[in-house]
């Protein structure tokens, strides 16, 4: 087991919690709570309930919005919506992901442990207000008494039952050194939560019958109604007792018997687009008869994989090891929730939850790909670049030309041009050796801070990005050059901060671990990121006086906004990625979203529009086929299109105005362009640094292969 990993910003929504409060105080019944959300064909229905039942159904938005405001609402993208002091400011640790809000847990303890013992009670008593039954107006406290008789033992024995799983859960949460407020509360909330939908609904079922019982004065149906609430509670309280002991002994064997659950990635560190499993391996965990061991979860939302796996009764000593392939594996380093674990009846009408520690972490090094470099249209303006400038290795010479002297070699002598000229020109070997030149090559991954909150929308730019900032290292390396590679990485004790790798030939490795780790982050400037790399740069320089700490600087960017760049380098070149190309093609349609359901390339054809509405979705017998679960999964796929539609539209507009102010910019600037999965930077503009030394033959050496001659 784990222990607690360091707090990880977590996005908020614009949308403030208090907002939808007032909404939901003042004109929930007309579902505008919902409509402040983006939920606008829900606050519509609710609004077209309320008018239709002139106001009755009015209590359902009313209730609806209580429970909203209970947990943590999302909006239109998915994003939490919190309260104003806290926008921006949420963290989570991985062992708390999918925990509930304190508040939250605290209703859920008050909701399980006491009112569904007292539903009945609240639904008899609001059915004899509306409808004429004199007759069991009364007996109603001949019922009340009868009924106390059975359900407060009931209840006392589920308040006793929750009370021992909670501490057995609690005591394993500190042994992981797992313990925090927030974990406490939802241990004991999630303790008190016995019920799964399907009892809820057999619960329900029971309820609306007795209403219409009482409704229509049928005795008969009031008797099965009875009947069948009876019977529901005892099942519940006796699971109830029994998934304690259960539960307990599921604690006791993780702690003192050597039982284990154990959760790691195969294999722990990949390369992007690699096969890895999410492996779990349960050793001594006794499941017993009547129950089953089941474990679900939800990986990082870029890994796109859901975790599901249900044990049946087995003995002590038996082993398993399940799995699942990851349906994505992208570039970074993604730490997993821990897994649901809970013991289910096999009536599936009660489900007994434990803690949840079962965490694992893999890290994908980003793939890297050679980069093709299209120079920029040669000018009498402009000089080469560092990525377009010929170069001549330090085995590679350069010849100079003259006229013939009596006593050269004759061997030297260059007869093509002799015979062009008219008389006997020599080669002479020009010696100078070109020293390598000091280059660091920069990742930014700076963005506004309310860009933050949506990094899953432009993360897969990121990848790129990072890919594009190695292969350029990578080229330089291989070109002789003395390259530094600088970033901002999540470090080991889960901070970020400016790092900087030696990017020699044998320092590979460490230049894709970085990669793996760098993420987008609104703290660190390109100019404060730059600025670290001078102040360790002349560290290494012992001091040395000099106006820049690198003779080329090549920054590898999709600004957001505009930079306002120090001189760290006698050149700069900047690699850029338009915000246009990086969050890919025009988001689909709505009605093209549901028929793929399942990004699969399906086209909105009259065969797959027919299969769609006459099959099910998934497998037999699956969880998805669901109504409720289905329209859930359409409206999470929704939210995603609506929020990289309207992020799209800004990137592209700031992005615009940023290679704007680059291309004012005296520095040479490169669009990075990703075609068929490779790498090209086409160059749009040279460098005017030093313009005043170049001449009207820049072109010609511009697009000279490596090692050609020139004239003198």
């Amino acid at each position: 087991m784990n222990t607690v990993r360091p707090r990880r910003h977590k996005p908020t929504s614009n949308t403030p919690k208090e907002a939808v409060l007032l909404a939901w105080f003042f004109l929930a019944p007309f579902g505008v709570h919902r409509m402040i959300l983006g939920s606008y064909a829900v606050g519509l229905l609710y609004a077209l309930l309320t008018v239709l039942t002139c106001g009755v159904g009015g209590f359902i938005g009313y209730a609806d919005g209580f429970v909203l405001l209970l947990g943590t609402p999302r909006d239109q993208h998915g994003l939490p919506v919190v309260w104003s002091w806290r926008k921006g400011k949420l963290t989570v640790d991985p062992l708390e992901e999918g925990t509930f809000e304190p508040t939250e847990a605290v209703a859920r303890i008050l909701l399980h442990v006491g009112l569904i013992f007292l539903l009945p009670y609240v639904v008899v008593s609001g059915t004899i207000s509306l409808f004429e039954t004199s007759e069991v107006k009364a007996t109603a406290g001949t019922f009340a008494a009868l009924s106390a008789i059975v359900l407060v033992p009931l209840m006392l024995v589920q308040l006793a039952a929750t009370v021992k799983k909670a501490r057995a859960q609690i005591a394993l949460l500190r042994k992981a050194n797992a313990l925090t407020r927030r974990t406490r509360l939802d241990a004991i909330a999630r303790s008190a939560s016995i019920l799964t939908p399907r009892g809820g609904l057999i619960l329900l079922t029971g309820l609306a019958f007795l209403v219409l019982s009482l409704a229509y004065q049928w005795a008969s149906l009031g008797v099965i109604a009875i009947f069948a609430l009876a019977s529901f509670y005892l099942v519940v309280a006796a699971q109830s007792l029994l998934s304690a002991f259960v539960v307990k002994r599921f604690s006791s064997d993780l702690l003192e018997r050597g039982a284990v659950v154990h959760r790691k990635f195969e294999p722990g560190v990949a390369r992007a687009g690699d096969l890895v499993r999410d492996v779990l391996d349960v050793k001594g965990v006794p499941v017993p008869p009547g129950f089953f061991l089941t474990m679900s979860g939800t990986l990082p939302p870029r890994l796109a994989t859901e975790v599901r796996h249900v044990v049946p009764p087995k003995s002590r000593n038996d082993r398993l090891s399940l799995s699942v392939l990851l349906k994505r594996t992208p570039r970074g380093t993604y730490d997993a929730p821990p897994l649901r674990i809970a013991f289910s009846d096999l009536l599936g009408l009660t489900s007994a939850p434990v803690a949840s520690l079962s965490t694992a972490r893999v890290r994908v090094l980003p793939a890297v790909r050679p980069a093709e470099v299209i120079a920029p249209p040669p000018t009498n303006t402009e000089e080469p670049d560092i990525l377009s400038r010929p170069h001549r290795f330090p085995t590679e010479d350069l010849f100079r030309f003259r006229e013939y002297v009596a006593g050269d070699d004759t061997r030297r002598i260059h007869w093509e041009m002799s015979l062009r000229a008219g008389r006997m020109i020599v080669k002479t070997p020009d010696s100078r050796e070109s020293s390598a030149k000091r280059v660091v090559v920069a990742l930014d991954t700076w963005v506004p801070p309310d860009w933050l909150d949506h990094t899953a929308v432009i993360d897969d730019a990121l990848d790129s990005i990072v890919e594009a900032w190695l292969a350029i290292g990578q080229r330089l390396v291989q070109q002789g050059e003395k390259v530094t590679l600088l970033l901002v990485a999540r470090a080991g004790d889960g901070t970020l901060k400016p790092e900087i790798v030696s990017a020699s030939t044998g320092n590979h490795a460490h230049g894709l671990d970085a990669g793996a780790r760098a993420e987008w982050q609104s703290t660190f400037r390109i100019e404060d990121v730059l600025d670290f790399g001078i102040r360790e740069e002349r560290q290494d320089q012992r001091g040395a006086a000099e106006d820049v700490a690198f003779d080329n600087a090549i920054v590898v960017t999709m600004r957001l906004a505009p930079p306002s760049m120090p001189r760290v380098a006698r050149e700069t070149t900047w690699v850029y990625y338009d915000p246009d190309d990086a969050l890919g093609p025009m988001p689909r349609t709505p009605f093209q979203t549901w028929v793929d359901f399942d990004d699969t390339g399906r086209t909105p054809t009259f065969g797959a529009v027919v299969k769609r509405l006459l099959f099910m979705p998934h497998p037999i017998g699956a969880e998805e086929n669901g109504l409720v679960a289905r329209m859930k999964h359409l409206e999470r796929r929704l939210e995603d299109r609506a929020h990289r539609l309207a992020l799209r539209r800004r990137a592209v507009m700031t992005g615009r105005q940023a290679l704007g102010a680059l291309l004012a910019l005296p520095d040479a600037v490169y669009r990075l362009e990703i075609v068929d999965g490779q790498h090209r930077l086409v160059g749009l503009k040279g460098s005017m640094r030093a313009a005043r030394t170049v001449d009207k033959n820049q072109g010609q050496r511009m697009s000279a292969p490596v090692g050609a001659w020139r004239s003198p």
